[in-house]
Protein backbone atom coordinates (compact mmCIF):
# COMPACT_ATOMS: atom_id res chain seq x y z
CA UNK A 1 0.00 0.00 0.00
CA UNK A 2 1.55 3.29 -1.07
CA UNK A 3 1.14 6.41 0.99
CA UNK A 4 0.95 9.70 -0.84
CA UNK A 5 3.11 12.51 0.52
CA UNK A 6 1.20 15.15 2.42
CA UNK A 7 1.14 18.75 1.21
CA UNK A 8 4.68 19.98 0.83
CA UNK A 9 6.04 23.32 1.96
CA UNK A 10 3.72 25.88 3.57
CA UNK A 11 4.69 28.48 0.96
CA UNK A 12 5.53 28.26 -2.73
CA UNK A 13 9.02 26.86 -3.28
CA UNK A 14 10.06 30.12 -4.92
CA UNK A 15 9.21 32.06 -1.75
CA UNK A 16 11.36 29.75 0.37
CA UNK A 17 14.24 30.04 -2.09
CA UNK A 18 13.92 33.83 -2.07
CA UNK A 19 14.16 33.83 1.73
CA UNK A 20 17.24 31.64 1.58
CA UNK A 21 18.81 34.04 -0.91
CA UNK A 22 18.10 36.98 1.40
CA UNK A 23 19.78 35.18 4.27
CA UNK A 24 22.82 34.26 2.16
CA UNK A 25 23.16 37.89 1.09
CA UNK A 26 23.02 39.01 4.71
CA UNK A 27 25.65 36.46 5.72
CA UNK A 28 27.95 37.80 3.01
CA UNK A 29 27.35 41.36 4.17
CA UNK A 30 28.33 40.36 7.69
CA UNK A 31 31.46 38.55 6.56
CA UNK A 32 30.17 35.11 7.61
CA UNK A 33 30.96 31.96 5.66
CA UNK A 34 27.98 29.99 6.94
CA UNK A 35 25.34 29.84 9.64
CA UNK A 36 24.23 27.12 12.05
CA UNK A 37 20.43 27.25 12.22
CA UNK A 38 18.91 25.73 15.37
CA UNK A 39 15.55 27.54 15.74
CA UNK A 40 12.66 25.50 14.39
CA UNK A 41 10.82 28.62 13.26
CA UNK A 42 13.91 29.50 11.20
CA UNK A 43 13.84 26.06 9.57
CA UNK A 44 10.12 26.50 8.85
CA UNK A 45 10.50 30.00 7.41
CA UNK A 46 13.55 29.16 5.30
CA UNK A 47 12.55 25.73 4.02
CA UNK A 48 9.07 24.74 5.29
CA UNK A 49 10.49 22.04 7.56
CA UNK A 50 7.84 21.26 10.17
CA UNK A 51 8.61 19.04 13.17
CA UNK A 52 8.90 18.80 16.94
CA UNK A 53 12.29 17.15 16.80
CA UNK A 54 14.10 20.38 17.60
CA UNK A 55 13.91 19.39 21.26
CA UNK A 56 16.88 17.16 20.48
CA UNK A 57 20.03 18.20 18.62
CA UNK A 58 19.03 19.47 15.18
CA UNK A 59 20.93 21.89 12.99
CA UNK A 60 20.77 23.17 9.43
CA UNK A 61 23.96 24.49 7.83
CA UNK A 62 23.46 27.24 5.28
CA UNK A 63 26.49 28.70 3.52
CA UNK A 64 26.91 32.24 2.25
CA UNK A 65 27.29 30.86 -1.26
CA UNK A 66 24.62 28.86 -3.05
CA UNK A 67 25.58 25.36 -1.95
CA UNK A 68 22.59 23.23 -0.81
CA UNK A 69 21.44 23.45 2.80
CA UNK A 70 22.50 20.46 4.89
CA UNK A 71 20.25 19.31 7.73
CA UNK A 72 21.54 17.20 10.63
CA UNK A 73 18.71 15.54 12.56
CA UNK A 74 17.52 12.23 14.06
CA UNK A 75 15.99 9.35 12.14
CA UNK A 76 12.36 9.99 13.29
CA UNK A 77 12.47 13.35 11.46
CA UNK A 78 13.84 12.08 8.14
CA UNK A 79 10.58 11.57 6.27
CA UNK A 80 9.06 14.83 7.56
CA UNK A 81 12.14 16.75 6.50
CA UNK A 82 11.90 15.25 3.01
CA UNK A 83 8.19 15.88 2.61
CA UNK A 84 7.66 19.25 4.29
CA UNK A 85 10.78 21.15 3.24
CA UNK A 86 12.99 22.20 0.36
CA UNK A 87 15.99 20.48 2.01
CA UNK A 88 17.48 17.67 -0.05
CA UNK A 89 20.70 16.89 1.83
CA UNK A 90 19.62 15.32 5.14
CA UNK A 91 22.11 13.66 7.47
CA UNK A 92 21.22 11.47 10.44
CA UNK A 93 22.87 11.16 13.84
CA UNK A 94 22.03 8.00 15.72
CA UNK A 95 21.08 7.60 19.37
CA UNK A 96 23.73 5.88 21.49
CA UNK A 97 25.28 6.20 24.93
CA UNK A 98 28.29 7.92 23.41
CA UNK A 99 26.42 9.89 20.73
CA UNK A 100 27.79 13.39 20.15
CA UNK A 101 25.98 15.06 17.24
CA UNK A 102 28.25 18.09 17.59
CA UNK A 103 31.02 15.92 16.15
CA UNK A 104 28.71 14.87 13.30
CA UNK A 105 28.11 18.57 12.68
CA UNK A 106 31.86 19.20 12.60
CA UNK A 107 32.23 16.51 9.93
CA UNK A 108 29.64 18.28 7.79
CA UNK A 109 31.50 21.58 8.20
CA UNK A 110 34.76 19.87 7.24
CA UNK A 111 33.09 18.49 4.13
CA UNK A 112 31.99 22.04 3.26
CA UNK A 113 35.60 23.28 3.66
CA UNK A 114 34.64 25.68 6.44
CA UNK A 115 37.68 25.09 8.66
CA UNK A 116 39.05 28.45 9.80
CA UNK A 117 35.89 30.21 8.70
CA UNK A 118 33.55 32.62 10.51
CA UNK A 119 30.31 30.80 11.23
CA UNK A 120 27.22 32.41 12.69
CA UNK A 121 25.21 30.43 15.23
CA UNK A 122 21.62 30.95 16.40
CA UNK A 123 21.78 31.27 20.18
CA UNK A 124 18.46 32.71 21.39
CA UNK A 125 16.34 29.64 20.69
CA UNK A 126 14.76 26.73 22.54
CA UNK A 127 16.22 24.57 19.78
CA UNK A 128 19.70 24.86 21.28
CA UNK A 129 20.04 23.80 24.91
CA UNK A 130 22.99 24.85 27.02
CA UNK A 131 24.32 21.30 26.92
CA UNK A 132 24.21 21.16 23.14
CA UNK A 133 25.83 24.58 22.83
CA UNK A 134 28.59 23.39 25.16
CA UNK A 135 29.13 20.37 22.92
CA UNK A 136 29.27 22.51 19.77
CA UNK A 137 31.72 24.93 21.35
CA UNK A 138 34.03 22.10 22.45
CA UNK A 139 33.83 20.35 19.09
CA UNK A 140 34.69 23.50 17.13
CA UNK A 141 37.08 25.18 19.58
CA UNK A 142 40.14 26.35 17.62
CA UNK A 143 38.74 24.87 14.41
CA UNK A 144 36.60 27.84 13.30
CA UNK A 145 35.24 31.07 14.76
CA UNK A 146 31.67 30.98 16.07
CA UNK A 147 29.86 34.32 15.84
CA UNK A 148 26.61 35.38 17.54
CA UNK A 149 23.99 35.56 14.78
CA UNK A 150 22.39 38.65 16.40
CA UNK A 151 18.89 37.43 15.49
CA UNK A 152 19.54 37.75 11.77
CA UNK A 153 16.77 35.38 10.65
CA UNK A 154 14.32 36.68 13.24
CA UNK A 155 14.85 40.20 11.91
CA UNK A 156 14.33 39.02 8.34
CA UNK A 157 11.05 37.41 9.48
CA UNK A 158 9.74 40.54 11.16
CA UNK A 159 8.07 41.93 8.03
CA UNK A 160 5.51 39.38 6.85
CA UNK A 161 4.90 38.47 3.23
CA UNK A 162 1.34 38.48 1.81
CA UNK A 163 1.24 34.68 2.18
CA UNK A 164 2.27 34.92 5.84
CA UNK A 165 -0.35 37.61 6.46
CA UNK A 166 -2.98 35.31 4.94
CA UNK A 167 -2.13 32.60 7.49
CA UNK A 168 -2.23 35.22 10.24
CA UNK A 169 -5.66 36.42 9.17
CA UNK A 170 -6.93 32.83 9.21
CA UNK A 171 -5.61 32.39 12.77
CA UNK A 172 -7.38 35.64 13.75
CA UNK A 173 -10.71 34.42 12.36
CA UNK A 174 -10.39 31.25 14.41
CA UNK A 175 -9.45 33.24 17.51
CA UNK A 176 -12.45 35.56 17.24
CA UNK A 177 -14.82 32.60 17.21
CA UNK A 178 -13.00 31.03 20.14
CA UNK A 179 -13.39 34.14 22.30
CA UNK A 180 -17.12 34.03 21.67
CA UNK A 181 -17.09 30.38 22.80
CA UNK A 182 -15.07 31.24 25.91
CA UNK A 183 -17.52 33.96 26.93
CA UNK A 184 -20.52 31.70 26.24
CA UNK A 185 -19.02 28.96 28.42
CA UNK A 186 -18.31 31.26 31.37
CA UNK A 187 -20.69 30.96 34.31
CA UNK A 188 -20.49 30.56 38.08
CA UNK A 189 -20.20 27.06 39.50
CA UNK A 190 -17.92 25.54 36.86
CA UNK A 191 -14.18 24.98 36.96
CA UNK A 192 -12.07 27.59 35.21
CA UNK A 193 -10.51 24.64 33.36
CA UNK A 194 -13.91 24.04 31.70
CA UNK A 195 -13.67 27.51 30.17
CA UNK A 196 -10.18 26.63 29.00
CA UNK A 197 -11.61 23.47 27.45
CA UNK A 198 -14.10 25.58 25.50
CA UNK A 199 -11.16 27.50 24.00
CA UNK A 200 -9.28 24.36 23.01
CA UNK A 201 -12.37 22.66 21.60
CA UNK A 202 -13.28 25.72 19.56
CA UNK A 203 -9.90 26.29 17.96
CA UNK A 204 -9.15 22.63 17.22
CA UNK A 205 -12.59 22.07 15.67
CA UNK A 206 -11.91 25.17 13.59
CA UNK A 207 -8.67 23.84 12.11
CA UNK A 208 -6.06 25.55 14.28
CA UNK A 209 -2.77 24.01 15.36
CA UNK A 210 -2.25 23.00 18.95
CA UNK A 211 -1.28 26.20 20.79
CA UNK A 212 2.48 26.63 21.16
CA UNK A 213 2.15 27.48 24.85
CA UNK A 214 -0.44 26.82 27.57
CA UNK A 215 -3.15 29.49 27.74
CA UNK A 216 -3.64 31.73 30.75
CA UNK A 217 -7.07 31.28 32.39
CA UNK A 218 -6.55 32.81 35.83
CA UNK A 219 -9.63 33.18 38.00
CA UNK A 220 -10.30 34.67 41.43
CA UNK A 221 -7.18 35.76 43.32
CA UNK A 222 -5.04 34.33 40.51
CA UNK A 223 -6.27 37.03 38.12
CA UNK A 224 -3.51 39.33 39.40
CA UNK A 225 -0.82 36.87 38.29
CA UNK A 226 1.19 37.51 35.16
CA UNK A 227 1.57 33.81 34.35
CA UNK A 228 -0.61 30.74 34.30
CA UNK A 229 -0.62 28.29 37.20
CA UNK A 230 -1.54 24.64 37.62
CA UNK A 231 -4.67 23.28 39.28
CA UNK A 232 -8.31 24.14 38.43
CA UNK A 233 -10.44 26.52 40.48
CA UNK A 234 -14.23 26.75 40.70
CA UNK A 235 -15.85 30.01 39.57
CA UNK A 236 -17.87 31.72 42.32
CA UNK A 237 -20.93 33.94 41.95
CA UNK A 238 -18.78 37.02 42.61
CA UNK A 239 -15.59 36.41 40.69
CA UNK A 240 -13.23 37.28 37.85
CA UNK A 241 -11.20 35.47 35.21
CA UNK A 242 -8.45 36.91 33.05
CA UNK A 243 -7.75 35.02 29.84
CA UNK A 244 -4.79 35.36 27.50
CA UNK A 245 -4.13 32.81 24.81
CA UNK A 246 -2.69 32.21 21.35
CA UNK A 247 -4.20 30.70 18.25
CA UNK A 248 -1.88 29.33 15.57
CA UNK A 249 -2.64 28.43 11.98
CA UNK A 250 0.21 26.84 10.01
CA UNK A 251 2.40 27.94 12.94
CA UNK A 252 1.45 31.63 12.57
CA UNK A 253 0.17 33.04 15.85
CA UNK A 254 -2.23 35.70 16.98
CA UNK A 255 -3.23 36.40 20.57
CA UNK A 256 -5.98 37.92 22.65
CA UNK A 257 -6.42 39.07 26.22
CA UNK A 258 -9.74 39.69 27.96
CA UNK A 259 -11.35 39.81 31.38
CA UNK A 260 -14.71 38.34 32.37
CA UNK A 261 -16.37 39.43 35.60
CA UNK A 262 -19.10 37.58 37.52
CA UNK A 263 -21.74 39.19 39.73
CA UNK A 264 -21.68 42.86 40.69
CA UNK A 265 -18.89 45.07 39.35
CA UNK A 266 -17.27 47.34 41.96
CA UNK A 267 -16.65 50.89 40.78
CA UNK A 268 -12.88 50.51 41.14
CA UNK A 269 -12.93 47.41 38.95
CA UNK A 270 -14.91 49.23 36.25
CA UNK A 271 -12.44 52.11 36.42
CA UNK A 272 -9.57 49.66 35.96
CA UNK A 273 -11.21 48.38 32.79
CA UNK A 274 -11.84 51.89 31.47
CA UNK A 275 -8.20 52.87 32.00
CA UNK A 276 -6.90 49.68 30.37
CA UNK A 277 -9.24 49.91 27.36
CA UNK A 278 -8.48 53.58 26.72
CA UNK A 279 -4.75 52.97 27.05
CA UNK A 280 -4.96 50.09 24.56
CA UNK A 281 -6.83 52.35 22.14
CA UNK A 282 -4.18 55.08 22.34
CA UNK A 283 -1.37 52.56 21.89
CA UNK A 284 -3.11 51.17 18.83
CA UNK A 285 -3.67 54.56 17.23
CA UNK A 286 0.05 55.32 17.02
CA UNK A 287 1.11 51.93 15.60
CA UNK A 288 2.06 53.47 12.27
CA UNK A 289 5.20 53.52 10.11
CA UNK A 290 7.92 55.55 11.82
CA UNK A 291 6.69 55.07 15.40
CA UNK A 292 9.16 53.23 17.62
CA UNK A 293 8.13 50.42 19.93
CA UNK A 294 9.58 52.48 22.77
CA UNK A 295 7.12 55.29 21.97
CA UNK A 296 4.26 52.82 22.12
CA UNK A 297 5.42 51.71 25.55
CA UNK A 298 5.53 55.35 26.67
CA UNK A 299 1.84 55.71 25.80
CA UNK A 300 1.15 52.57 27.85
CA UNK A 301 3.10 53.90 30.81
CA UNK A 302 1.41 57.31 30.76
CA UNK A 303 -2.04 55.76 30.55
CA UNK A 304 -1.52 53.51 33.57
CA UNK A 305 0.42 56.07 35.57
CA UNK A 306 -2.23 58.74 35.07
CA UNK A 307 -4.91 56.19 35.97
CA UNK A 308 -3.22 55.46 39.30
CA UNK A 309 -1.68 52.08 38.42
CA UNK A 310 1.99 52.97 38.11
CA UNK A 311 2.94 50.60 40.92
CA UNK A 312 1.21 47.69 39.22
CA UNK A 313 2.31 48.00 35.59
CA UNK A 314 4.87 45.78 33.89
CA UNK A 315 8.10 46.70 32.16
CA UNK A 316 6.87 45.58 28.73
CA UNK A 317 3.48 45.75 27.07
CA UNK A 318 3.58 43.38 24.12
CA UNK A 319 5.74 41.92 21.41
CA UNK A 320 6.01 40.65 17.87
CA UNK A 321 3.99 37.58 16.95
CA UNK A 322 4.49 35.34 13.95
CA UNK A 323 5.75 31.85 13.27
CA UNK A 324 6.81 30.18 16.53
CA UNK A 325 6.92 26.68 17.95
CA UNK A 326 6.43 25.37 21.48
CA UNK A 327 7.08 26.51 24.18
CA UNK A 328 6.14 30.09 23.24
CA UNK A 329 3.90 32.22 21.02
CA UNK A 330 6.11 35.26 21.61
CA UNK A 331 8.23 35.90 18.51
CA UNK A 332 10.84 37.99 20.30
CA UNK A 333 12.79 40.11 19.99
CA UNK A 334 11.40 42.67 19.59
CA UNK A 335 9.36 43.41 22.68
CA UNK A 336 7.58 46.67 23.45
CA UNK A 337 9.49 48.31 26.29
CA UNK A 338 10.89 51.73 27.17
CA UNK A 339 13.52 52.96 24.76
CA UNK A 340 13.17 50.21 22.16
CA UNK A 341 14.28 51.89 18.92
CA UNK A 342 12.67 49.29 16.62
CA UNK A 343 10.51 51.20 14.14
CA UNK A 344 7.05 50.05 13.05
CA UNK A 345 6.97 49.01 9.41
CA UNK A 346 4.13 47.74 7.23
CA UNK A 347 3.86 43.97 7.49
CA UNK A 348 4.71 43.72 11.20
CA UNK A 349 2.24 41.81 13.38
CA UNK A 350 2.23 42.86 17.03
CA UNK A 351 0.37 41.72 20.13
CA UNK A 352 -0.52 44.62 22.43
CA UNK A 353 -1.84 44.08 25.91
CA UNK A 354 -2.56 46.16 28.97
CA UNK A 355 -2.48 43.94 32.03
CA UNK A 356 -3.01 45.25 35.55
CA UNK A 357 -2.74 43.02 38.60
CA UNK A 358 -3.68 45.13 41.60
CA UNK A 359 -2.48 43.05 44.55
CA UNK A 360 -3.90 45.66 46.97
CA UNK A 361 -7.54 45.25 45.91
CA UNK A 362 -7.19 41.78 44.41
CA UNK A 363 -8.69 43.00 41.14
CA UNK A 364 -7.15 41.89 37.86
CA UNK A 365 -7.72 43.40 34.44
CA UNK A 366 -6.32 42.61 31.04
CA UNK A 367 -7.20 43.67 27.51
CA UNK A 368 -5.17 42.94 24.41
CA UNK A 369 -5.33 42.30 20.68
CA UNK A 370 -3.16 41.51 17.69
CA UNK A 371 -2.68 44.11 14.98
CA UNK A 372 -1.07 44.46 11.58
CA UNK A 373 1.01 47.54 10.84
CA UNK A 374 0.00 48.99 7.46
CA UNK A 375 0.91 52.06 5.42
CA UNK A 376 -1.69 54.02 7.38
CA UNK A 377 -3.84 53.20 10.40
CA UNK A 378 -3.14 49.75 11.86
CA UNK A 379 -5.50 46.88 11.16
CA UNK A 380 -6.74 45.17 14.31
CA UNK A 381 -6.84 41.47 13.50
CA UNK A 382 -8.40 40.05 16.68
CA UNK A 383 -11.62 41.65 17.88
CA UNK A 384 -12.65 42.36 21.45
CA UNK A 385 -16.20 42.87 22.76
CA UNK A 386 -17.41 46.45 22.75
CA UNK A 387 -17.66 46.58 26.53
CA UNK A 388 -16.62 44.71 29.64
CA UNK A 389 -18.10 41.21 29.85
CA UNK A 390 -20.15 40.67 33.01
CA UNK A 391 -21.89 37.37 33.79
CA UNK A 392 -24.61 37.17 36.44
Amino acid sequence: MSIEPCAATPFPREEHLSRQARLRSELGRRGLDAMLVFAQESHFWLTGYDTGGYVFFQCAVITADDRPIVLLTRRPDLVQARRTSTIEDIRIWWDADDANPAMDLKSILEELHLKGGRIGIELNTHGLTGWNLWRVQHALDGWCTLVDDEHVIRRLRLIKSPAEIAYTRKAAEILDRSLEAVIAASRPGILDSEIKAAYLTSILRDGADMPPNPPLFNSGPRAVYGRGVSGPRRIESQDQILVEYPVAYRRYNVKTEWTILFGDVPAEHRMMYDVARETLHRMTEIARPGTTLGEIFDVHARGLDDGGYKRHRYGATGYSVGCTFSPTSMDVPPMIYSGNATVCEPGMTLFYHVMIGDSDTGHGMGVGHTLLVTEGAPEVLTALPDDLTVVH
